[in-house]
C-alpha cells in the first residue's frame, strides 16, 4: 500500500491506510506500506506492517520524483501480489506502466475535484497540470479501481471517460471510537455546543456554516459553535477571520481549535449536541461515521458521498449544498428538540455498525482475489 504519510500528517489516506494496512496483517497477510522519508530507505515493523520510508529525490515536478521513488521501492520489494495507491498526486503513475501491474487505484479527492470546489484560478490550475495528468493516467492504467462511494465513482467517470462499472465500490471502514479514554478541554465543559471537525475548506461547506450561525446562535442563546481542524483559509483569509466579520455580535460563542490525535478529539465530538458537515463535495467521510458511531446526529449534505451514509430524518440530517437558509433551519430546530435527538442518536450508532472495519476489509479482500485470479487468466491484462 502507498500512503502520503501517517496520520495527521497523511490526512483520509494516512488515516484511511493505517487502520486498512494493520488489519489485513491481522487476518495474516503480509503487508507494507510505503510513505515519504528522509534521506535513506528506512523499514521498521508497525504492528505486524512493514512500514518503508521511502526517500523522494529531487526530480521536478515533485509528484514525479515521488512516483518514481514510489515505483524503485516497490521494484525492490520483488513480486508482490497487490500493490494498492491512491490517484492523489500519482503516487503509483510509474509503477503502472510495468506490464502485468496488479495495481488497485482507491480514489480519494482527485485534484479536479478540490479544485473545482475551491474555485481555483486558472492560472494557478495550470501549475497542477501534471498532477491531475498522473491522477488520470495511473487510474486509467489500473488492473482495478475502487472507490468509497458511488457519488465520487460517478463523478470520476464522466470526468476521466471511465464506464462506471469499472469501478467497484468499498466503503471506508470504521472502528467504533473510544471517547472515555480522553477529557474535554476544559473552556468546553460547561458549554453546550454544536461541532465542525476537519479541514477548514469552503469545499468542506465552512463558509455555508459560518454565514448559517448567526440565525442559529440567535435562536438558542446557551449554544456554542466548536470547530476543531487546521484553517486551509478561502480567498487569502483566514476562516478564523471571516467568521469574526460574519457573527458579529456572536463572535463570543465561536471556539476554534488545531487539528489533533483522536485522543483529544472524540470526546469533543461525543459531548456536541449535534455535529455539521456542511461539504459541497464528499467522498466518504471517515470523520462523519466518528461522529455517528459515537452517537452524534450529523447534519450532511445531499448530492454528496455523506448521503449515502445517512437517511434525512432517520440517522442524521440532509440539506442541499451550500444551502445557507436550509442548514440554518434543520440545524435551529434539530437542536431544541431532545425527543428528536435522542432518536436519531439510536439509529446513528447503528448505522455506523454498517460500516465495521473488519467487513470492509473483507469485501477488499475479495477484490484483491478477483484481480490475482484475472491475471493468472490472462497475464497481459492490465486496465479498466
Amino acid at each position: 500500500m502507498v500512503s502520503p504519510g501517517p496520520p495527521p500528517a497523511g490526512g483520509g489516506i494516512g488515516a484511511y491506510t493505517e487502520k486498512t494496512s494493520r488489519t489485513l496483517a491481522a487476518m495474516g497477510h503480509e503487508v507494507h506500506v510505503l510513505i515519504p522519508g528522509t534521506s535513506q530507505l528506512a523499514t521498521e515493523i508497525v504492528d505486524g506492517v512493514r512500514l518503508h520510508r521511502v526517500p523522494t529525490g529531487r526530480i521536478r515536478p515533485q509528484a514525479l520524483a515521488r512516483s518514481l521513488a514510489v515505483n524503485r521501492a516497490l521494484r525492490r520489494l520483488g513480486r508482490l501480489d497487490i500493490v494498492q495507491a491512491c490517484e492523489w498526486e500519482g503516487e503509483a503513475w510509474w509503477y503502472s506502466l510495468h506490464p502485468g501491474a496488479s495495481l488497485v487505484t482507491r480514489l480519494a479527492t482527485p485534484h479536479f475535484v478540490v479544485e473545482d470546489q475551491e474555485q481555483m484560478p486558472r492560472l494557478r490550475r495550470w501549475r497542477t497540470f501534471v498532477r491531475r495528468w498522473l491522477e488520470r493516467s495511473q487510474t486509467r492504467r489500473s488492473a482495478r479501481v475502487i472507490s468509497p462511494s458511488t457519488t465520487l465513482a460517478g463523478e470520476v467517470a464522466r470526468r476521466w471517460r471511465l464506464r462506471p462499472e469499472s469501478i467497484t465500490i468499498v466503503p471506508t471502514g470504521i472502528r467504533r471510537p473510544r471517547a472515555a479514554d480522553g477529557s474535554l478541554p476544559e473552556d468546553l465543559r460547561q458549554l453546550e455546543y454544536v461541532l465542525y471537525f476537519g479541514r477548514l475548506e469552503r469545499r468542506k461547506g465552512v463558509d455555508t456554516w459560518i454565514d448559517a450561525l448567526p440565525e442559529v446562535l440567535a435562536s438558542r442563546p446557551s449554544l456554542h459553535a466548536v470547530f476543531v481542524g487546521d484553517d486551509g483559509g478561502m480567498q487569502g483569509r483566514l476562516f478564523i477571520e471571516i467568521a469574526r466579520e460574519r457573527c458579529g455580535e456572536y463572535w463570543p460563542r465561536l471556539h476554534f481549535l488545531p487539528e489533533m490525535p483522536q485522543a483529544r478529539l472524540f470526546p469533543i465530538v461525543a459531548a456536541a449536541r449535534m455535529v455539521v458537515m456542511p461539504s459541497r463535495s464528499e467522498s466518504l467521510a471517515n470523520a462523519c461515521l466518528e461522529a455517528m458511531a459515537l452517537g452524534r446526529p450529523v447534519v450532511a449534505t445531499r448530492g454528496t458521498g455523506l448521503s449515502e451514509l445517512i437517511t434525512d430524518g432517520v440517522d442524521g440530517f440532509l440539506v442541499p449544498p451550500g444551502d445557507v437558509a436550509a442548514l440554518a433551519a434543520t440545524v435551529r430546530t434539530a437542536v431544541s428538540d431532545d425527543a428528536l435527538l435522542a432518536r436519531v442518536r439510536q439509529a446513528a450508532r447503528r448505522r455506523a455498525g454498517d460500516f465495521d472495519l473488519d467487513r470492509m476489509v473483507d469485501k477488499l479482500v475479495r477484490v484483491y482475489e478477483d484481480v490475482v485470479d484475472r491475471r493468472a487468466l490472462s497475464p497481459s491484462v492490465t486496465s479498466t
